[in-house]
């Protein structure tokens, strides 16, 4: 079983020691598990770059692809050091395969700069950041869901006022289809281009909040529906 995670940079203080009990989880459980970096402190610091200077909008998108590199290398370097690949291509890089994929009980930390070199064709825009990588890797692994943790419990429902849902949480959309969330213009804590790119591969996204790891662990196992969480759906 393999299972793609997106590390938002939001979870930046307790990022490492999130990865060490995914690892932990990973070898107990016999799973493969593929983390995906977000970009944290190290992309703000060039969106700023780029609102204060000229900078192209592609050497923006490079820049902040790198700056993922970054909260990987600061991710993968805990108390046990984690695998980081930079390939997804068998034919090309078989480290994935050896240290994620083909092994059980293992995790690694994918960086996408040459994955996306490879295979340029995601908008050079602001509205693609991680997330969007995050599903873009996830469907070059032929998988058609991924989690991506952050700070918050999920996307909230901007249209309702103080609307408890069935978890107790304010204002807290459980499932929501893609096509939904561009037609509302909802974005929330995911980028503007996700759900159009859900929507064109027919994905799936949970979004679950990282500091509370039970929530975590129930992703992974399919018990999306009896935790906290978004689900966002194409079908």
């Amino acid at each position: 079983m393999t299972v793609i995670i997106k590390l938002g940079g939001s979870l930046l203080a307790t990022g490492r020691e999130l990865v060490q009990f995914l690892s932990d989880y990973a070898i107990k459980n016999e799973l493969s598990l593929i983390i995906i970096p977000g970009g944290g402190p190290f992309v703000k610091i060039i969106k700023r770059l780029s609102e204060e200077m000229a900078i192209s909008d592609d050497a923006a998108h490079w820049m902040a692809v790198l700056a993922m590199h970054q909260y990987g290398f600061f991710l993968a370097d805990g108390e046990i050091t984690i695998p980081v690949v930079e390939s997804i291509d068998a034919e090309v890089d078989t480290d994935v395969e050896e240290e994620c994929s083909g092994n059980t009980g293992r995790i690694c930390i994918v960086l996408p700069y040459k994955i996306l070199k490879a295979d340029d064709s995601l908008p050079h825009t602001w509205d693609v950041t991680s997330d969007t990588i995050a599903a873009f890797i996830a469907d070059k692994l032929g998988e058609k869901s991924f989690i991506k943790l952050t700070d918050v419990d999920g996307i909230l429902d901007e249209d309702e006022d103080g609307c408890e849902c069935e978890n107790g949480n304010v204002n807290l959309i459980e499932e929501i289809h893609a096509k939904e969330l561009i037609d509302k213009g909802i974005t929330g804590c995911i980028d503007a281009e996700l759900p159009r790119f859900l929507l064109l591969h027919n994905m799936s996204c949970l979004i679950v909040n990282g500091n509370v790891p039970e929530r975590i662990i129930d992703v992974i196992n399919g018990r999306e529906t009896e935790t906290v969480c978004t689900r966002v759906i194409s079908n």
